[in-house]
């Protein structure tokens, strides 16, 4: 092929794309102002139904009701457990019968004869589910408390010089009595003191200590705990947190507003972190805990509990502060020092 015939074709090449843009370009302009107009949701709808939609893709995903029944229904060298067969009368089946002594031991006790619900115990939670889940205050048990769960059931009925007697919620089982554990000193053996209104009640003692009436009042320098969750401040502590409580609520415990989670509403403040050693710590606060009310004042912020305390400290001498942690509700007492 010559020069001239490839020049021929290439003018008739030009000519067809100049004609398909010429043709192109004036259709647009003769459609540009239906092709301005939105679609419909018909018209959007009919585009998407006709697209084929790909396969859904199963690759890393596990079935949830395996992972249930694995976690459920099977214990840890991956037999099913086995199944609580309901009796026939359609009550739950008996909790299993776990000797308190096992759950703990008794340390020292302390039996106030004149007042028995003052009587104290110090106790130690072998048992992993309660040494876990309890703190320092929660060592020291008194009448009437209850064990933490899933030990509910049993209950402190009485603290004597023969032990912690723990009562049952289950009428038909007995009453059980954990006496303190032996422990021997350099001088000798301890053992149990009983105190009554006319001091220590020891039969061979030659030198009796008596109850002194008019003995001047306990006031201490630094907070001093009396009982469990009660606490005794001592005077110096108190000009402490006068003069630094605001370095003390930026440094020493970070807390939030607390909302219940099933109603929204404001109940407390919640306690985040408390820095170990801190006077917070001292005075038997912990992570966890919602301060919810004093003296029977609800409290929704920390600005709001400050302004109460001070507006009736010239008033009020015993601060009853009730907090809620893990669901369990208990009283922590503070007593100004006396003036």
């Amino acid at each position: 092929m010559n020069i001239q015939r490839w020049k021929g074709v290439v003018w008739v090449a030009s000519l067809a794309v100049g004609g398909y843009l010429v043709y192109y370009v004036t259709d647009f302009l003769r459609q540009k102002e239906r092709l301005s107009q939105p679609l419909t949701g018909e018209q959007i709808s009919a585009v998407l139904d006709s697209e084929k939609k790909p396969e859904e893709q199963q690759s890393g995903v596990v079935d949830y009701a395996s992972i249930e029944h694995v976690f459920r229904n099977m214990d840890w060298n991956g037999k099913e457990r086995p199944k609580v067969v309901a009796p026939p009368d359609g009550k739950p089946p008996p909790t299993p019968v776990v000797p308190v002594s096992s759950l703990l031991k008794v340390l020292v006790i302390q039996v106030d004869t004149e007042e028995p619900a003052q009587s104290v115990a110090w106790v130690k939670f072998v048992e992993a589910k309660l040494a876990n889940f309890t703190s320092k205050d929660d060592s020291i048990l008194q009448p009437n408390e209850r064990l933490f769960p899933p030990f509910e059931n049993v209950r402190v009925e009485a603290i004597t010089p023969e032990g912690v007697v723990f009562a049952f919620d289950d009428p038909e089982r007995p009453k059980e009595t954990v006496a303190t554990s032996r422990y021997i000193s350099q001088r000798g053996e301890i053992a149990i003191v009983e105190v009554g209104p006319d001091g220590v009640m020891i039969a061979d003692v030659t030198t009796p200590i008596h109850r002194v009436d008019d003995a001047p009042p306990f006031r201490p320098e630094e907070t001093t705990q009396i009982r469990k969750n009660e606490y005794l401040i001592g005077q110096k502590t108190l000009e402490n947190l006068d003069r630094e409580y605001t370095r003390i609520l930026s440094r020493d415990v970070r807390y939030t507003t607390y909302k219940n989670p099933k109603t929204g509403s404001t109940e407390g403040i919640k306690v985040n972190y408390v820095a170990p050693d801190s006077l917070p710590a001292q005075h038997g606060l912990t992570e966890g805990e919602v301060l919810k009310s004093i003296n029977g004042h609800k409290v929704t912020s920390v600005n709001d509990a400050i302004a109460y305390v001070k507006a009736n400290a010239n008033s009020t001498d015993t601060w009853e502060a009730v907090f809620e942690k893990q669901g369990r509700e208990f009283t922590r007492i503070y007593h100004s020092p006396e003036r």
